[in-house]
């Protein structure tokens, strides 16, 4: 994820906000063949609301948890 967001970050102009840069994503996936991309386009709308930050955190969460839970010999 992080080379993702990496290689997003350069493909746009700086000062790009996130709620832009989602609907602009958002909006080329409603464009796509709806044949050949029904899923993507199914899930376009969801994309403009997703936060990827709270779902990162909420995986930190879960590893920590199973760090902690571990019963160590």
């Amino acid at each position: 994820m992080a080379g993702q967001n990496a290689a997003d970050a350069r493909t746009h102009q700086p000062g790009t906000n996130r709620t832009e840069f989602l609907d602009a994503v958002a909006t080329e996936w409603e464009e796509l063949d709806p044949d050949q991309y029904a899923f993507t386009r199914g899930v376009a709308g969801q994309l403009r609301e997703h936060d990827d930050r709270a779902e990162f955190a909420a995986g930190i969460d879960l590893i920590l948890a199973g760090i902690t839970a571990h019963t160590w010999p």
